[in-house]
């Protein structure tokens, strides 16, 4: 990964292609068509979000926090 700012604008040019219909497979046999597209949309929104967080480390940025730690007080009766 050598842009990982350029990678991010990729990812989201193929999801948006994928979910519009532009990358379908067609196959024909004789007088019969099938179309479909193999895509797994979780993986690709990780990867979108795996490359975000990268370019913002290198553009020195903090990365935005995916997790957040939960207070839990314990009151006694």
């Amino acid at each position: 990964m050598e842009d990982p700012c350029q990678e991010a604008i990729d990812l989201r040019k193929i999801k948006r292609d994928l979910v519009t219909g532009r990358e379908v497979s067609s196959t024909r046999f004789g007088e019969d068509e099938v179309r479909f597209t193999k895509a797994d949309l979780g993986r690709l929104d990780a990867m979108i979000a795996d490359a975000d967080r990268q370019c913002a480390i290198q553009s020195g940025e903090r990365p935005k926090r995916t997790r957040f730690a939960k207070g839990v007080r314990f009151r006694p009766y």
